[in-house]
């Protein structure tokens, strides 16, 4: 599924933008857009190694921070793409799938803060 679709300035559609590469009216591919796809790829694995490691909360509350920062770069990949290529972007819905991971991450980051807190509490009880 394409991310987006670039416009030249006559206002006429010349490539899509799919996470890995550009797609011209020809068919032709340019991987321009590489780094998106590799901010959600490292996001990823992040969020799978960050998910094995729940005895260490801190860490996992740091890598989610981490993922966020990931997933906020992929924005700016996007949004800078237009002005490499000279054209305007127009974004489909499936740009607010990072959106919803970060607020995600948010969320998620909360509970293991939450978690830890409890854990220290009924430390100091015994």
């Amino acid at each position: 599924m394409h991310v987006a679709t670039l416009y030249g300035n006559e206002g006429i559609a010349f490539a899509k933008v799919y996470n890995l590469w550009l797609t011209d009216g020809q068919g032709h591919h340019t991987f321009r857009s590489a780094p998106l796809f590799v901010c959600l790829l490292l996001s990823a694995l992040l969020s799978l190694v960050t998910i094995f490691m729940y005895m260490k909360r801190k860490l996992q509350a740091a890598l989610c921070i981490v993922n966020m920062v990931l997933l906020l770069a992929w924005f700016v990949f996007l949004a800078v793409l237009p002005q490499s290529t000279g054209g305007m972007l127009v974004l489909e819905w499936t740009v607010v799938l990072p959106a919803i991971s970060i607020l995600l991450l948010f969320m998620a980051r909360r509970g293991i803060l939450a978690d830890e807190k409890l854990v220290r509490s009924l430390d100091r009880i015994r």
